[in-house]
């Protein structure tokens, strides 16, 4: 009896319907969209291709006593998509119904499934399922088929009748199972493109969410926040109810299942009591699993991400499938990596809470930095001159209030230059009527920057180090000059005097002006701190340099952007002087 080749390509071609329709099935999808098979779905694949194993068994063709089949093809295709143990377990349950079927060539039939099975595994291990294409599908299938047909003429009962057997079919079942296997991972391979697209797709969406929820969650998780972050994701992702809780209630639910979970009442939901408690991510596709103790909830798959501050749950994001849905290993990637971004920005808004409570603090300290001494000096003066100069001991007076009101005043972290002038005539009439002719100051200050935003105390604390520690050392006093220009959108503020210099407390001869940075030390805390403010103000291009010499007097500057403040007391001593 002779055997046509469309005889067993008719087989084949049921059996590529089959195989289309398989790689359609949920199951099998999600099996090969792990990037590594779990044992479960290892089962899955085993209990598949095996079963196609087993179908080329009885889509045989009787020929001269044996029968001519496709059941290699579910054991070679078994192993080159799903590895050694899948091969294996493939070619067992192919083979099963083979030895039953009898015939002179079923033991090395058997014994062939059930190796090219699993050496068609071994291909799989090396180059790994992305890289097994059509060519290496033909390969593989080609030496399976000549060991099949080796081990028929070794060790078939009759090896006369195995001889003509394979001088019949050799040709048409070697090129028809190539085909089938090809066909298979061609298929498959179908599939893989159809994911990557849809991975493509998700990377897309999961980039949209981030870019439209960039800074929501800054001010923290509220419901106003997370019925924001709700809405975008609902309006990015193809799922059928969207919701974000915080540590106990639901903050926003958006979808299928409204009418009980209710915004501001708690999550009723076993899986986000879960992610809660061990705080991970909760994937489920059983709605017993998903513990809503409504009977009539329409949800069925779920995949509960949490947001975490420091290993701290804060809430989580939620992402329901209904009916049939699942929720697939890309879908779980990318809700993980939005409640990933979340987490950041939740995290970005605590520190710059605490980032502003620490500057408020720093601003609070700054305030509250009167000398003690300072004081007692001042009032010692006041007292020295109140009977032979009342008048100017009531100026003295009015000064020093002066400068405690600003210091224990709250008020804005900003004044203008106008502001800050004033609060320096203050400080420098209190030490010039205790160092008389020993201390004189000249003010050069551009008119247009009166208006210049500075942060407040930055000139004073300035001028106050100069008195400190550069011309009250000198026996003779010295000269501080005070000097603000304004180049292009660049203000600099400049507070020189001819003092002592700071060299001998420095480890380094500032003798060409240094950014903050590159002091390390010598440098009294007030102009650091200033320094710092600006900083965080205004960013890390702005701030202080210092320039000193020993004997040759210290220069400290301040860069700052041009930023005007509005402000009743800027007209207030906007005058260009020079002034000793």
């Amino acid at each position: 009896m002779d055997i046509g080749l469309m005889d067993v390509i008719k087989n084949i071609a049921v059996l590529g319907v089959a195989a289309y329709l398989t790689t359609q099935l949920p199951p099998f999808r999600r099996a090969l969209s792990q990037s590594q098979y779990r044992l479960r779905d290892k089962l899955v694949l085993i209990c598949i291709f095996g079963f196609f194993s087993a179908l080329g068994n009885y889509l045989s063709i009787p020929v001269l006593g044996a029968i001519a089949n496709t059941r290699i093809v579910g054991a070679v295709a078994g192993g080159l998509l799903g590895g050694p143990m899948v091969g294996l377990g493939a070619g067992i349950i192919g083979a099963i119904p083979r030895y039953f079927m009898g015939g002179f060539t079923m033991i090395p039939a058997v014994i062939t499934n059930v190796i090219v099975g699993y050496l068609s595994g071994l291909v799989y291990a090396r180059y790994g399922v992305r890289n097994i294409g059509v060519k290496t599908a033909l390969a593989v299938s080609f030496g399976a088929e000549v060991i099949l047909k080796v081990m028929i003429l070794a060790f078939s009962s009759s090896s006369e009748a195995a001889w003509e057997l394979e001088r019949v079919i050799a040709i048409p079942t070697t090129v028809a199972n190539c085909l089938g296997v090809m066909l298979f991972v061609y298929i498959v391979r179908d599939v893989y493109q159809e994911q990557e697209k849809v991975q493509a797709k998700a990377a897309q969406q999961a980039m949209q969410v981030i870019h439209k929820a960039n800074g929501v969650l800054w001010s923290g998780l509220t419901i106003t926040s997370a019925q924001q972050v709700a809405e975008i994701i609902h309006s990015e992702i193809e799922a059928n109810a969207v919701a974000v809780t915080d540590t106990e209630k639901v903050l926003a639910f958006i979808g299928e299942g409204a009418d009980h979970h209710i915004i501001g009442q708690p999550f009723i939901t076993q899986a986000t009591k879960l992610a809660r408690q061990h705080r991970h991510t909760v994937i489920t596709n059983d709605r017993a699993s998903i513990g809503c103790p409504v009977c009539s909830c329409p949800l069925t798959a779920v995949i509960d991400a949490p947001l975490l501050v420091n290993n701290r749950f804060q809430g989580s994001i939620k992402v329901y499938k209904t009916g049939a849905g699942i929720i697939l290993p890309y879908e779980a990637e990318l809700v993980q990596g939005i409640a990933n971004f979340l987490s950041l920005q939740l995290l970005h808004g605590e520190l710059e809470a605490k980032t502003m409570l620490l500057a408020q603090a720093e601003y609070n300290s700054l305030r509250a930095q009167i000398h003690p001494h300072f004081m007692f000096n001042t009032l010692g003066t006041i007292r020295a001159i109140i009977r032979t100069d009342p008048e100017q001991a009531r100026a003295l007076i009015k000064d020093l209030s002066d400068i405690i009101r600003r210091h224990i005043r709250p008020g804005r972290e900003m004044n203008t230059i106008a502001e800050e002038m004033d609060f320096v005539d203050s400080y420098i009439r209190l030490e010039q009527a205790r160092f008389g002719d020993r201390i004189q100051i000249i003010k050069v200050i551009d008119p247009e920057a009166y208006d210049q935003a500075v942060p407040v105390f930055a000139v004073q604390v300035l001028v106050e180090n100069a008195v400190k520690h550069g011309i009250s050392p000198k026996k003779e006093g010295g000269i501080i000059e005070i000097r603000v220009r304004r180049e292009d959108n660049i203000v600099y503020i400049s507070v020189r005097d001819n003092g002592v210099g700071i060299a001998g407390k420095s480890p380094a001869h500032l003798l060409e002006a240094q950014p903050m940075s590159q002091i390390s030390a010598g440098i009294g805390i007030g102009i650091n701190n200033v320094h710092a403010r600006i900083q965080r103000l205004f960013g890390h291009e702005f701030g202080i340099s210092i320039k000193s010499g020993e004997n040759e007097g210290t220069c400290v500057s301040i860069r700052l952007p041009w930023r005007e403040v509005a402000s009743d007391d800027a007209d207030e001593g906007r005058k260009s002087c020079y002034c000793r």
